[in-house]
């Protein structure tokens, strides 16, 4: 990488963190490039050789965190980590995206917050389904079902984010990147066990 280049890559993300910054304090509505381009200690006439305005920063920004999300989900083999999940053991791709969003945990709070983009969760969603149910649609009769198999996405996504936003929303400092993961193979072995229970 060049040192324009860099420079340009360094810039940027700065104005990012200061939009995560602004968000947190004042909320997305409010934040201001006047702002932003305080916040980030750089002036106005630098803030627009980057960016049009705060609308492009955000989606600079969230387009960042769901590729680095997506480049960790997409090793997830859902009956591969259901195996494995079955012996008490924890499946490592899994926490491997759960520590990105660790990372991370800052902005993918503020942004999922009441204060961020309400479109967020929709995308990170989308990044959850469209990368499991792919492998799971291999399996099972009911798996043909498109009407079937579109609720099964949204369950599925819905779950994983649930958890995730409860994390962040508590404050991941209390729990592990390790105990969430446990956390969440004991809620889909607690389901699993529901439905093969015989009444």
């Amino acid at each position: 990488m060049s040192i324009h280049k860099m420079m340009n890559f360094e810039t940027k993300s700065t104005i990012k963190n200061a939009l995560i910054i602004q968000i947190e304090e004042v909320g997305f509505e409010r934040v201001t490039v006047k702002n932003l381009a305080s916040t980030a200690n750089i002036n106005r006439g630098t803030f627009y050789l980057h960016y049009k305005d705060k609308f492009e920063v955000m989606e600079d920004l969230q387009q960042e965190l769901l590729n680095e999300l997506e480049s960790y989900v997409k090793h997830v083999q859902p009956l591969e980590a259901f195996q494995i999940l079955k012996t008490g053991q924890l499946y490592q791709p899994f926490v491997e995206v759960i520590t990105c969003i660790k990372e991370h945990a800052t902005a993918f709070r503020v942004i999922l917050g009441e204060q961020g983009s309400p479109a967020f969760s929709k995308r990170m969603k989308e990044v959850f389904s469209n990368q499991i149910l792919d492998r799971l649609s291999v399996i099972g009769e009911e798996l043909q079902d498109s009407g079937f198999q579109q609720y099964l996405k949204a369950f599925i996504a819905s779950a994983i984010l649930g958890v995730i936003q409860e994390w962040l929303d508590r404050g991941n400092e209390d729990v592990s990147v390790e105990e969430l993961a446990t956390i969440h193979s004991r809620l889909v072995l607690f389901i699993c066990n529901l439905t093969s229970t015989q009444y």
